[in-house]
C-alpha cells in the first residue's frame, strides 16, 4: 500500500510541474518577443478588462464571460511570412501549441489570413486559449487566462 501512496504522489507532483511548466512556456515567448523592437505587446490586467467591459455593447453573456478572463497577452508582428524573424516566431509558437495539451478549438482562413484557436484547461478554474492569426504581413498570438470555458468562448466566436 506504501508503494501505491509513493507511485500516486510522484505522479500527482510530476503532474504539477508539468502543467507549471507549460504556463512558463507560454511566458517565455511574450517575455522573449515583447522587448522585441518589431513586434507590438499589449497586456492587459483583470481590471483593465472588467472597466472596457463597462463601456461595451449589453450582454449579460458576454460580460459574464469577459468577467471570468484574469489576463490577456497580444503580440503583434508586422513583417512577411517568410522573414526569418516571423518564422522563428512561428517555430516558438508551434512548439508550445505542440508540448501542451491544447484542444483545437476552431480554424479559419479567409483572404489571406489563418486562425486557429487552441485551449487548455489546467485546472478546475483555470484555462489557456491561444489564439494565433497569421496573414503574409501581420502576425498576432494572443493567450487569455482565466475561467472561461469552451462552451463560452465558442458562443463568443459564432457571434
Amino acid at each position: 500500500m506504501s508503494k501505491l501512496k509513493n507511485i500516486s504522489s510522484l505522479i500527482i507532483i510530476s503532474l504539477f510541474l508539468s502543467l507549471t511548466v507549460q504556463a512558463q512556456t507560454i511566458e517565455k515567448i511574450f517575455s522573449k518577443y515583447s522587448e522585441n523592437k518589431s513586434f507590438r505587446y499589449v497586456s492587459i490586467s483583470k481590471g483593465m478588462i472588467n472597466l472596457a467591459s463597462l463601456f461595451g455593447k449589453e450582454d449579460a453573456g458576454n460580460n459574464a464571460m469577459i468577467s471570468r478572463v484574469d489576463e490577456m497577452k497580444v503580440l503583434t508582428l508586422k513583417a512577411k511570412r517568410k522573414a526569418s524573424k516571423t518564422k522563428a516566431f512561428f517555430t516558438d509558437v508551434e512548439k508550445v501549441i505542440s508540448s501542451a495539451p491544447f484542444e483545437s478549438l476552431m480554424e479559419a482562413s479567409e483572404n489571406g489570413v489563418h486562425t486557429k484557436v487552441y485551449s487548455r484547461v489546467i485546472k478546475k478554474d483555470k484555462t489557456d486559449i491561444l489564439i494565433f492569426s497569421k496573414s503574409d504581413t501581420v502576425q498576432h498570438f494572443i493567450w487569455l487566462n482565466g475561467n472561461i470555458s469552451v462552451a463560452e468562448l465558442q458562443k463568443m466566436i459564432k457571434k
